[in-house]
């Protein structure tokens, strides 16, 4: 018989095991992730009647600071574009504030890559932290040299592998995309490559940071099909919005990152304590309420430096309008139109096409200021040259959608909606002409456009169309609104 002594024994040593056995499972580090910043280094008011303020990178330091669990925090690029600060230092501000955080590790965006590579280079370079771009090459076939492809790093005991992938098409995936500075190689190829370097140092845990496009979205096929063709990955951290709540595929977590510093994706990782593997991602989408979390006084001071470079920058005159430019109005874009005109009259050409999709907002009347016209045209689409005869040039235009146009030193006569034909001052275009044409370069980087199928001669001009509307202002002390009637309707 077992006594009541033996019983406790066992009952006691049963208990002991128990709780061991818990503290395996509980093993826990955390990752938090943030992506597609753009430039938002400052608090801003959020919606509702209080208008609290929320965001900015001093609020989520003071959040990870209280994270008692091992913890890291990475970012998945896109640094500037969207505010002042961003467009004004070209992802210095963010960079910067992320220094004072500081951060565990960074990867390149998509929209990062607008940056030439000696500048994104410069930029990468005053991180103190790792910046990755697994998958990002020069036109050379280098990689460039600010940039790692993969970075182990430790939580609490663990080893976490990380690497990144920019991927520029998720719909036509596993293909070398080349861009006008930069290759982005096949995403298969590189992460191989990249989880066996960090497996080889170590790794128990592989995490990858997903850059995709912004102007796509992946499907959680994507997913599906990039993991069965790859070693296995713990757990993916992607910037794409559509992935709303965590999915596993294969043997992987799937997450986002949090975007826009509208909040920040809270990750808890349950580990296997023998293997180092994981075995379940928790997510969180944290909102950064100022009022809650208070702001580190240490990034505040960086913020406040480059929020008053941009304040004195973005207030500065650089022109007077007598009467509006608004975005639309009566079926066409009198802001678009002004802008055809300046390129036409910069570029000394006959005429000039560009995107009612260029303008992202009007001018009022009056004073135009450096931060209006940055409101006005946010996209740093640049100024292309274009030779092309007449006959090529009316069938360019007939391709484009007249709705989704403005014109300089053209009219176009539709009938039933198609072009009828194409009229300089001077009289119809004349088919064997040599006409030179200025457009910004969105409307000849995609297939959607064929100004470039049949062009004689073209030539970038690596000047901005922002800065050449600005150089529009700055020629008269006071402009009026351009000339309508360009597209004739039948």
């Amino acid at each position: 018989m077992r006594t009541s002594d033996g019983i406790k024994k066992n009952l006691l040593l049963t208990l002991i095991l128990a709780a061991a056995c818990g503290c395996a499972r509980n093993d826990q580090a955390v990752i938090f992730a943030t992506a597609r910043t753009r430039g938002r280094i400052w608090p801003h008011g959020a919606e509702g009647p209080e208008k609290a303020q929320t965001g900015g990178f001093a609020v989520l330091k003071n959040l990870y600071l209280r994270e008692t669990l091992p913890k890291l925090i990475v970012d998945s690029g896109g640094w500037f574009s969207s505010t002042p600060e961003g467009f004004l230092t070209r992802g210095k501000s963010t960079i910067a504030c992320m220094n004072a955080v500081p951060y565990s590790l960074a990867a390149a965006g998509m929209d990062d890559l607008s940056l030439p590579p000696r500048e994104l280079c410069k930029l990468a370079a005053t991180a103190g932290f790792p910046v990755l771009a697994s998958n990002l090459y020069l036109k050379t076939n280098k990689k460039p040299g600010e940039f790692a492809s993969y970075k182990l790093l430790q939580a609490g005991k663990h080893k976490i592998g990380f690497f990144s992938l920019i991927i520029s098409n998720p719909a036509r995936p596993n293909r070398a995309k080349y861009l006008p500075s930069y290759k982005l190689e096949k995403e298969t190829y590189e992460a191989g490559k990249a989880i066996k370097a960090l497996k080889d140092a170590g790794a128990q845990m592989i995490v990858l940071l997903a850059n995709i496009n912004p102007k796509t979205s992946a499907k959680p096929e994507f997913y599906r099909e990039f993991l069965s063709r790859v070693p296995r990955i713990d757990l993916i951290i992607t910037d794409d919005p559509a992935v709303k709540k965590p999915f596993k595929a294969n043997r992987s977590w799937i997450v986002r990152a949090g975007l826009g510093m509208e909040d920040a994706a809270k990750i808890t990782l349950d580990i296997e304590p023998a293997s180092g593997r994981l075995a379940k991602a928790h997510w969180e989408a944290l909102p950064l309420p100022v009022k809650e979390y208070g702001q580190a006084p240490d990034v505040m001071k960086v913020a406040r430096t480059y929020r008053a470079a941009a304040d004195a920058h973005f207030s500065k005159r650089i022109g007077f309008l007598s009467e509006a430019l608004p975005l639309a109005e009566n079926g066409s874009s009198p802001v678009a139109e002004f802008a055809a005109d300046c390129i036409k009259t910069w570029a000394k050409a006959n005429a000039a096409i560009i995107s009612v999709s260029e303008p992202a907002a009007g001018f009022s009347s009056g004073p135009v200021t450096v931060a209006g016209l940055y409101s006005a045209f946010p996209l740093d689409s640049s100024v292309v040259f274009v030779k092309i005869r007449g006959d090529d040039l009316e069938s360019a235009i007939a391709g484009m959608p007249p709705s989704e146009i403005s014109v300089s030193g053209l009219k176009l006569f539709l009938k039933d909606g198609a072009l009828e034909r194409a009229e300089t001052k001077t009289g119809p275009l004349v088919p064997a002409k040599a006409y030179h044409l200025a457009v910004p370069d969105s409307m000849v980087n995609g297939r959607e456009h064929t100004v470039l199928t049949n062009a004689m001669e073209f030539a970038n001009s690596r000047r901005r169309l922002r800065e050449i509307v600005g150089w529009c202002f700055s020629r008269k002390r006071t402009l009026s609104r351009p000339e309508g009637g360009r597209i004739v309707r039948n």
